[in-house]
């Protein structure tokens, strides 16, 4: 940024803290620093940032550029200049983050300025600083052309700008907060994952501390509960027992396995059964060594006993499973039951008509005096009102059919919606079969019903006419022909 008048300069000294960037140098006016010269300067800091340029004489006096100077403003300053003077002059940037970017003019100065806080105030920060960008930022480096990011923060050359953030924060920091509690997660809303270092370079001076907030941020995730205060995390880890500890975060060493433990529970999978596992296996292993101590030893016993778990839940759900496929297989034939008990029932009508009529024939044949027209006045009135009362007994059979027919399909119904609170959308559509079945046997018992019906109001209407035809006193048909007979005469 200052190399083009490093030849023209003395006295140099810069400094950069967070947010603002400060160069400090002299210049001898006979040969100063040309307008065009700062202009270059202002034209490689980005339009996000505000720079400001301080002039001052000998004799105090003083001029200010900005972006918006001119030359002849800064020209009437060094007119009143004489040839031996020095003058002192502060660039002066004020840094903004913008569109998630954010500039870093003197690495290592900024790198220095971060590494010597305590470690409470640098989780401040880039919380701060996370929480504008939102999911990930970029870190553009004037001076340095080593790149190095996590899985959120990204310290790239300028001019090598490209990135691809496949991390959900937001979420990740959604299912945290369901796991486990940080007492001040409004200030410290970080993740291990904004400091695990993917890729880096020897010599990072980063290096060091990001691992070190690695490790405190995935202890809190890892704990039922966490505080960060006063330089201090305290923990709580609520398991078979609960046990707390407490440490200087300043005091924290980096624990490679607590960050593999926090990745594993919050990786797929639920996490929250995956955090009592782990938190159940803590307590049982560190009740007398320090959480930050966990060895892969603890990791791997932490996952067997998830396997073992999700082993159980298995069988278990395909007990469930299997007992769901039993249940609709009993509806499915209940519900074809219900269908041909409709056509028994029709069947039991018809015996019972006929055997009426058989009983009536047989009286005549054995009487003493036989009737050469069994079917008289009386006879028929008593057949006919045997087939209003079929005719009875047929609403009363379809209205018995509909409301058992009902009654299976609220009860698949409550099936269904029991087993939607215990089993994922998908899991449900597949061991109903998207309701193909009951769908299937809805078509198959409407059809059935439909054919049973025409069957059973064919034969009454069969039946009533052939009766009406060979009785020697009809009851229905007179009548049908006396009303249409003077519905002629009227028309």
């Amino acid at each position: 940024m200052l190399d083009h008048i490093m030849d023209k300069i003395t006295d140099l000294t810069e400094e950069e803290r967070r947010k603002i960037y400060t160069a400090r140098f002299t210049f001898q006016s006979k040969q100063a620093v040309s307008y065009s010269e700062l202009a270059d300067i202002m034209r490689k800091i980005p339009l996000r940032d505000e720079i400001r340029i301080f002039l001052e004489s000998e004799n105090e006096d003083t001029f200010m550029m900005n972006r918006n100077s001119t030359e002849a403003e800064y020209r009437e300053f060094m007119g009143e200049i004489l040839e031996d003077e020095v003058i002192s002059a502060k660039i002066e940037i004020n840094k903004t983050l913008s569109a998630g970017y954010f500039s870093i003019y003197r690495f290592h100065k900024f790198a220095e300025d971060i590494v010597r806080l305590p470690m409470d105030e640098v989780l401040k920060i880039f919380a701060m600083l996370l929480d504008e960008a939102e999911n990930s930022i970029v870190f553009e480096m004037f001076d340095n052309a080593n790149a190095f990011y996590t899985k959120t923060m990204y310290f790239l050359p300028t001019g090598n700008n490209e990135t691809s953030c496949s991390f959900d924060r937001k979420q990740r920091l959604s299912e945290c907060r369901d796991t486990s509690y940080l007492y001040n997660q409004d200030v410290y809303a970080l993740l291990p994952d904004d400091f695990k270092i993917e890729v880096g370079y020897e010599g990072n001076p980063f290096k060091e501390l990001f691992f070190r907030l690695e490790t405190v941020l995935a202890a809190s995730m890892v704990a039922s509960n966490a505080m960060l205060q006063e330089g201090q995390i305290k923990l709580q880890i609520v398991g078979q027992r609960s046990i707390d500890y407490a440490f200087k975060i300043d005091d924290v060493e980096g624990n490679r396995v607590l960050y593999k433990i926090y990745d594993w529970i919050y990786s797929g999978g639920s996490s929250i059964d995956k955090a009592i596992i782990a938190r159940n296996i803590i307590c049982l292993h560190c009740k007398y060594e320090p959480l930050l101590k966990v060895d892969t030893k603890i990791l791997a016993s932490i996952q067997s006993n998830y396997n073992l778990y999700l082993k159980d839940n298995v069988t278990q759900y395909l007990e469930m499973r299997n007992k769901v496929a039993e249940f609709i297989s009993d509806i499915m034939s209940r519900t074809g039951e219900y269908a041909t008990d409709l056509l028994d029932k029709f069947k039991t009508n018809i015996i019972a008509v006929f055997g009426f009529l058989f009983s009536v024939i047989l009286a005549n044949i054995v009487s003493d005096q036989p009737l050469d027209n069994i079917f008289t006045r009386d006879i028929t009135i008593i057949l006919e009102l045997v087939l209003v009362g079929s005719v009875g007994y047929l609403l009363i059979c379809y209205k018995q059919s509909k409301f058992q027919m009902e009654k299976v399909y609220d009860s698949y119904e409550k099936l269904k919606k029991s087993y939607e609170g215990i089993l994922t959308e998908d899991d449900v559509r597949e061991c109903f079969q998207d309701d193909s079945l009951l769908n299937d046997m809805k078509q198959t018992v409407s059809k059935a019903e439909k054919k049973y019906l025409f069957l059973w109001i064919a034969f009454l209407l069969i039946f009533f006419v052939i009766i009406e035809k060979i009785s020697e006193a009809p009851i229905v048909f007179p009548i049908v022909k006396e009303v249409a007979g003077k519905w002629r005469v009227i028309h």
